[in-house]
């Protein structure tokens, strides 16, 4: 799995890290409010990843040959992949710098070509390189939530707005 170029890492942690410390610790995090990216998120990638992570782990277990049902498996690898390309081709993703937006974009790129190996296994019926990149993807969106410190803003099930958390408040917009 890519990690986020080293540069921008630095860069990123540097921000984060420098100046007077006391001063920054103090101040109230930024939040950063994408309908359109929980709207993506919610519909296009968290529910056709979690049915492939079902149907790719667990329903072949309920099979009587022990296989997984690989046409079940299509549709929710395309929607998949299609949701991720819609994040990638964000105009204004949710980030405060530019450094911040290429880390951002570091993760959704090793998600598209995660992704565009998930079907590339799917259609060689290759089980355990789908379980091996369903691994990967799992990793980068953890990775990518906690770079990002994305939280629920009103704590519901079916939250309604997702949003980055940005550590300093007087960060400048890009």
């Amino acid at each position: 799995m890519p990690s986020p170029r080293p540069a921008a890492v630095l860069v990123a942690a540097s921000l984060l890290a420098c100046g007077g410390g006391a001063k920054q610790a103090a101040l109230p995090p930024k939040l950063l409010h994408s309908p359109e990216l929980n709207d993506i998120m919610k519909n296009e990638v968290n529910q056709p990843f979690s049915a492939l992570m079902f149907l790719v782990f667990h329903a072949a277990e309920a099979s009587p040959d022990g296989e997984v049902d690989f046409e079940k498996i299509a549709v929710p690898a395309h929607t998949l992949h299609q949701g991720i390309a819609k994040v990638r081709s964000m105009v204004n993703p949710p980030v405060a710098t530019a450094e911040a937006r290429e880390v951002f974009l570091t993760y959704v790129d090793a998600l598209v070509k995660d992704s565009e190996a998930l079907s590339q296994a799917l259609a060689v019926h290759d089980r355990p390189k789908m379980e091996t990149v369903l691994k990967k993807i799992t990793n980068t969106c953890n990775d990518c939530h906690h770079f990002f410190r994305l939280k629920v803003v009103d704590g519901t099930p079916e939250p309604e707005t997702m949003v980055m958390v940005i550590p300093h408040a007087d960060l400048e917009p890009l």
